[in-house]
């Protein structure tokens, strides 16, 4: 069993090596920040590495996959980020909330319940990453802990939010 952990940390730490400028540039045409993007291609690995059964032969199409998935929820994430800044700068209390604003508050809502039922250290990660956008580099020197616990905290983190929400909606 360790040898089979051995030989697939070693074939996906080649692939890593072959298609990670490609990864790169799938975030850089969105326009994403450069830290962001390695973070981004980082992620993809992540994701690989959890994988039980991987076909070797198919392993770059599916970081490639991967990859593009990624950024399509990034910037999901960017835009709905946003969205809640503009509609929080916007104080008129006279305003009239469309459907979709107050939808945009339940999930906010629903996210923070999740975050608040999270451990504390697993909550300020989650927040450093997703409010503050800071880099898994930034937040390990925050906390101090290993960039590596960092991106287990926040996949692990993003998930949890992710399959609650789900349920939510």
């Amino acid at each position: 069993m360790q040898t089979i952990n051995a030989t697939k940390r070693q074939v996906i730490g080649r692939i890593y090596q072959e298609v990670r400028l490609e990864l790169f540039s799938i975030f850089r045409q969105a326009c994403i920040s450069e830290d962001t993007c390695q973070d981004l291609v980082h992620d993809v690995f992540i994701k690989i590495m959890g994988i039980d059964d991987i076909v070797i032969s198919q392993l770059k199409a599916l970081a490639v996959v991967i990859a593009y998935q990624k950024r399509t929820d990034y910037l999901r994430h960017r835009a709905y980020i946003n969205k809640v800044r503009n509609d929080m700068q916007v104080r008129d209390t006279d305003r009239i909330y469309t459907q979709q604003d107050t939808e945009i508050k339940e999930l906010l809502n629903a996210e923070m319940r999740v975050v608040n039922g999270m451990s504390e250290l697993d909550g300020k990660t989650y927040m450093l990453s997703r409010f503050e956008q800071k880099s898994a580099d930034e937040i390990a020197l925050t906390l101090n802990l290993s960039k590596r616990a960092v991106e287990s905290r926040i996949y692990r983190t993003r998930m949890l939010v992710r399959n609650n929400l789900r349920r939510a909606i």
